[in-house]
């Protein structure tokens, strides 16, 4: 059994932010029922490299060829198509929320309600409703109705503004981190809403904001003293508070060494064969090696640069220092731990199965007691109209084939 079988979610998300939270649960066991455009579908089916019966291609070759995003994106989500401005999309759309426990959009705030399919109507319809909300900046206040992308809201959240090297010009994160955190604090807002509801039976509006969610992000309390002082917060791979901390150059490529305490500095001194400076009074202590930050860099580099990023980490191993290589992502992606962990999965394409040579991630939650993981490929565009609109609705075939002939399917 999965933790959200039995759960119902109408997912009428677009592009990542939104889709990142139905993804997570229906990988929870909900069923997720995406809404999407009959015209093409979500905008992510279209997005290059694709993959389809003639395999990986970076251009579209033919309709079955999907998009790498969206063969992530849709996995474990039925798909239906819905014209939602004409009146007998509306009503279906209501339909669906009739039967549904959670209801998510991720549309510029104003949109559902012009489509008379708001929060406001779909509470009428079924009390029981969970509608949640996801927009870059909220449904209130004067950034309601600004356009938002992932970049917009790094820089609006202060993010890029602690991204880069010191000196050097604000940098995005390499991640989409407004749309992901996005996505990440709607799941927990709708389980949250899910667990109220099975105390009180009654559903209720879940509003989450990127940019809140982006801000939320910033938990280290000694940005907040920095920032509030004046100073460059950025410091590239460097942790104000603690040195060495930092990424070093290897005969191969890159490390990073993070060293929380006095402890781990001593040992770090044994590893690197320079036992002499234990005690030195200029770094014995935190505070002292973070004033001397570049002459304690300086010391690990004049050794990491001789060693290889294997033999660097194993040495340092060998005396528990908290050490990585840097990888790249060909390198995460073979790596046979994560595999076996699941947490690397085959990218299956819904009609040849396997992508050949191309993995995704998994499931990040583990359970004792329940199943949680992507084991549904992404939907073919209204692949599953039958099912949701004749199984579940109880529409007659007939029903079905005239919806689609007028395009409101």
């Amino acid at each position: 059994m999965k933790p959200l079988q039995g759960i119902k979610i109408v997912d009428a998300t677009t592009f990542l932010s939104g889709p990142y939270a139905t993804l997570l649960l229906g990988g929870l066991g909900a069923e997720v029922i995406k809404v999407e455009n009959p015209k093409g579908g979500d905008p992510s089916r279209i997005s290059p490299p694709f993959a389809g019966p003639e395999g990986a291609a970076g251009s579209r070759q033919s309709d079955d060829d999907l998009s790498f995003g969206f063969l992530k994106r849709g996995r474990n989500k039925k798909s239906v198509t819905l014209n939602l401005k004409t009146p007998e999309g509306k009503e279906i759309f209501k339909r669906l929320a009739k039967e549904a426990d959670v209801v998510m959009e991720n549309f510029r705030p104003g949109t559902m309600d012009r489509l008379e399919l708001g929060w406001d109507v779909l509470k009428e319809i079924n009390q029981r409703l969970i509608y949640c909300s996801l927009s870059g900046f909220g449904l209130s206040g004067e950034y309601a109705k600004l356009p938002a992308f992932d970049i917009v809201i790094q820089a609006m959240s202060g993010i890029m503004n602690i991204n880069g090297e010191a000196g050097s010009p604000p940098v995005k994160a390499g991640l989409t981190l407004g749309d992901l955190a996005g996505g990440l604090f709607s799941t927990i807002g709708i389980l949250a809403a899910l667990q109220q509801r099975s105390v009180t039976g009654e559903g209720q509006l879940v509003e989450v904001s990127m940019l809140d969610a982006m801000i939320a992000m910033l938990m280290d309390e000694a940005h907040d003293f920095w920032a509030a002082q004046g100073n460059d917060l950025r410091m590239g791979n460097r942790l104000l508070r603690l040195t060495p901390f930092n990424s070093y150059a290897v005969s191969d490529g890159y490390i990073v060494i993070a060293s929380g305490n006095d402890t781990h500095w001593q040992r770090i001194l044994k590893a690197i064969g320079r036992e002499d400076l234990i005690g030195d009074e200029r770094y014995a202590v935190q505070a002292a090696r973070t004033d001397r930050a570049d002459e304690v860099d300086e010391i690990i580099k004049q050794w990491s640069v001789t060693q290889s990023a294997a033999e660097a980490v194993a040495r340092l191993q060998e005396f528990d220092v908290p050490c990585a290589p840097v990888r790249d992502l060909s390198q995460v992606l073979a790596d046979k731990e994560l595999r076996q962990r699941g947490s690397l999965t085959d990218l299956i394409h819904p009609l040849t199965g396997a992508v050949d040579g191309y993995t995704s991630w998994g499931m990040p939650m583990k359970f004792s007691g329940a199943q949680a993981d992507f084991d549904q490929p992404a939907p073919q565009l209204g692949e599953h109209n039958q099912e949701i609109f004749g199984d579940l609705l109880g529409m007659s075939a007939a029903e079905i084939a005239d919806l689609k002939n007028s395009g409101i399917i």
